[in-house]
């Protein structure tokens, strides 16, 4: 990517991050992992995180292991008071006598730029603790295996940029926003303590989650053939579309795809039920534009995850499900993106997101928000990551790339909000071959 030449209050670099070991691998390598992540219930039902990989092995070990003295419900409660922080500080945030919300789109576009780094500066430290918050609450709450585990993970992810993969079925938190601070020995609640964008996991380091058990393993790394064009399933609420504002959140993105791939567009369940259900979709690019929420609850019991087109029908998980059913045969694991509120979230102890029924249903790469995501942002962000994507840029490489850029072009830190399911050597076919003639 392009660098951005702005000129900031903000500290936006490495600071004091030893080499690279996330960088770009040659094209068609797989990436190799400095760091793994295995996180699993044992027999007396606590957690366990097993890690290894080349930073383990720079001290001699070959892997650690220790347990979690939480409960699942005490990492879900933590996991959501982190989401809630981040809604109130960051989706909620409205500036003194305004109404509207401060990172709805790009605070530099509507405030201008000194109002929108203000903003921002003020906002970064409560994000920051409530990272941090969860991070401790995760690595140092459990057996001196485990403390001694958490101490060698905080030096290598204060040192150097990592590439990691964790890997669980059952132990799921918001990776990308979790933080650790430079300094061990800062105290990140006193008023004024010392904190740094490039201390949040998302924007220093690549970071995959794999679902062991979700279908099969991913095998794939590069999306389509030099030979023929990419194609795309776009289900898409059209209400997104307005034409009397072309340029709505979902114009520039429509453009994109347009431009690179041949597709078809869903405007309602019936329309990707028939889509889904036939054994001769193929397509390599799944992207929803819709409105959605994860699992809820209300007095009437389980309202489920669930994402809903132009028809006001709800797609829910077991509708994925059923239709993986009906199909016979997985998807060819497409890339799947998802422009949708909390699309990419899956609890700790209650699955709440859409990831693990499409990952059954053969979806190879999910992309998607762990929060209600404004569509001005949402808009911004999903074409913005399109342009990257026909490029042949890794997925992995591009979220990372987009959480600095949105930072530093936009004063918005919700391009850390973003998880990314499996795929961390998923690209797309080049360019040349892929735009429209």
């Amino acid at each position: 990517m392009d660098q951005l030449n702005i000129n900031l209050d903000l500290t936006l670099v490495h600071a004091g991050l030893d080499e690279d070991t996330s960088a770009t691998p040659e094209p068609h390598k797989i990436a190799d992992r400095s760091i793994f992540l295995h996180i699993s219930t044992n027999s007396a039902g606590q957690y366990t995180v097993l890690a290894h990989g080349t930073e383990f092995q720079r001290d001699g070990s070959l892997s650690m292991e220790g347990a979690i003295h939480r409960s699942r419900e005490d990492i879900a409660a933590a996991t959501s008071e982190l989401l809630r922080g981040w809604s109130k500080d960051v989706i909620q945030h409205q500036p003194p006598g305004q109404e509207a919300f401060t990172f709805e789109g790009s605070p530099v576009v509507d405030f201008g730029e000194d109002r929108a780094r203000t903003y921002l500066s003020k906002q970064g430290l409560a994000l920051a603790r409530h990272g941090n918050k969860l991070f401790k609450r995760i690595f140092c709450n459990g057996d001196d295996d485990l403390r001694r585990l958490g101490e060698r993970l905080e030096h290598a992810l204060r040192n150097r940029p990592q590439t990691i993969t964790v890997i669980s079925d059952d132990f799921f938190v918001p990776w990308s926003m979790l933080y650790v601070c430079a300094d061990p020995d800062t105290r990140i609640s006193a008023a004024n303590a010392s904190w740094d964008w490039s201390g949040f996991l998302g924007y220093t380091h690549l970071i995959e989650h794999v679902l062991p058990t979700a279908g099969r393993a991913s095998t794939r790394q590069r999306i389509g053939s030099p030979q023929r064009r990419l194609r795309t399933g776009l289900q898409l609420d059209l209400r997104l579309i307005n034409p009397e504002h072309p340029a709505g959140p979902l114009a520039p993105v429509h453009a994109v795809i347009d431009e690179h791939t041949d597709y078809a567009t869903r405007s309602c369940k019936q329309d990707v039920a028939d889509a889904f259900c036939d054994p001769a979709t193929a397509e390599e690019i799944l992207l929803f534009g819709a409105h959605g929420t994860a699992e809820r609850f209300d007095d009437q019991g389980m309202i489920p995850a669930q994402v809903t087109l132009s028809d006001d029908d709800p797609i829910c998980s077991s509708d994925l499900d059923f239709w993986r059913e009906e199909r016979k045969k997985p998807l060819p694991e497409p890339l799947c993106f998802m422009m949708v509120c909390e699309g990419g979230r899956t609890a700790t102890h209650i699955h709440e997101g859409l990831g693990r029924p499409l990952f059954q249903l053969g979806v190879g790469c999910l992309v998607g928000p762990q929060l209600e995501v404004p569509m001005d942002f949402a808009g911004l962000y999903t074409h913005r990551f399109f342009q990257e994507a026909f490029t042949g840029a890794r997925i992995a490489h591009i979220a990372r790339e987009l959480t600095r850029e949105f930072l530093i072009k936009h004063a918005s830190p919700l391009g850390l909000i973003f998880t990314l399911l499996r795929g961390i050597d998923t690209h797309l076919a080049t360019p040349d071959q892929q735009k429209r003639p």
